[in-house]
């Protein structure tokens, strides 16, 4: 390990890179990605029992990951980039959380895109569905993604490539039962009334039910109203042929498909607001431009209204019009 050298380089090859460029898209989304498996691996390792489970990061595991990006420069003709750790506090030797999640995601990379079905330390469903999340770089001119980890005197070195990608791919969709693809725009999802279960409209054709675990909820929720890529198990209409349900085995958005089907997109404005938020009323109002009433008189005479006007024999009238009537 040189002493000048950054602890984690990433290096991309392809056609979409030049001599220390890559295009800004790619780089936001594959960094928002390793960040997720870098997270989701921390939380494996603390011992939750799933990664994908909503909710905030432990601070803990955020702060140890926390990287800096310190290098952009070039291979031949590569775009190599260079990460340090903001965390400056010097961990006691062997209990440094934050490189032993690096060295576990990185050693377990490598061990996923090999045959052997056994998750290595670290991994489960969710982080092998955010390294799935990163490699779709592979379909946009990147051919190779090789990691360095220099936190030892020997430098730890693993590679993301295609063919390990699709390894990774099939691991996520589990054994090959009646397995069947389907693309289309998520509109409708169920998580509570009957069962897990949500509906993909295709381009053309009829929309499928399909039908989720517990643990799949959350990338489902981030999925609403995407077009998306589904896998999973298939049922069919013994007389038709048709599929009645599909069991998600995997879920992907994509994204350069999200122009198709958007006539099926609920219209109107959405408000400007993460779901999870908690607004108060003042906020509110002032989001929907609800303004203090000026003068309390333009209330008078809305209510109860004129003597006589016919109004309550109105609600009678309404509140019988289904009775039956005997005799």
């Amino acid at each position: 390990m040189k002493d000048d050298d950054p602890l984690l380089k990433i290096r991309f090859d392809g056609e979409a890179v030049g001599p220390g460029r890559i295009p800004v898209t790619h780089l936001l989304s594959f960094l928002a990605n390793m960040n997720k498996a870098l997270q989701r691996t921390g939380r494996v390792l603390a011992g939750e029992a799933e990664s994908l489970r909503r909710g905030p990061q432990p601070r803990s595991i955020k702060e140890e990951i926390a990287l800096d990006l310190v290098l952009l420069t070039h291979g031949s003709p590569a775009a190599v980039l260079g990460f340090e750790r903001r965390q400056a506090d010097a961990a006691l030797p062997g209990m440094d959380m934050g490189l032993d999640i690096l060295e576990k995601a990185l050693v377990g990379l490598t061990a996923v895109q090999a045959a052997d079905d056994i998750l290595p330390p670290g991994y489960d469903t969710g982080v092998l569905m955010a390294w799935r999340d990163a490699g779709t770089l592979f379909s946009k001119g990147i051919t190779s993604i090789n990691f360095t980890l220099n936190h030892r005197e020997t430098p730890l070195t693993t590679n993301l490539s295609p063919e390990g990608f699709a390894r990774i791919q099939q691991r996520i969709k589990g054994p090959q039962t009646n397995i069947r693809t389907i693309e289309g725009r998520l509109l409708m999802a169920d998580f509570k009334e009957h069962g897990t279960r949500c509906r993909v409209h295709p381009s053309a054709g009829e929309p499928v039910l399909c039908l989720f675990d517990e643990a799949q909820r959350d990338e489902v929720l981030d999925d609403i109203l995407r077009y998306v890529r589904i896998v999973g198990e298939a049922k069919e209409d013994p007389l038709t042929g048709k599929i009645a349900s599909i069991k998600i085995h995997d879920i992907e958005r994509l994204e350069d498909r999200e122009g198709e089907a958007s006539d099926l997109l609920p219209q109107g404005t959405p408000i400007s607001r993460n779901f999870w938020d908690s607004p108060t009323l003042d906020e509110l109002a002032q989001e929907q431009n609800v303004r203090p009433m000026a003068d309390v008189r333009a209330l008078f005479g809305t209510w109860p209204g004129e003597m006589g006007d016919g109004f309550e024999q109105d609600v009678d009238d309404l509140r019988h019009s289904h009775a039956v009537r005997v005799g």
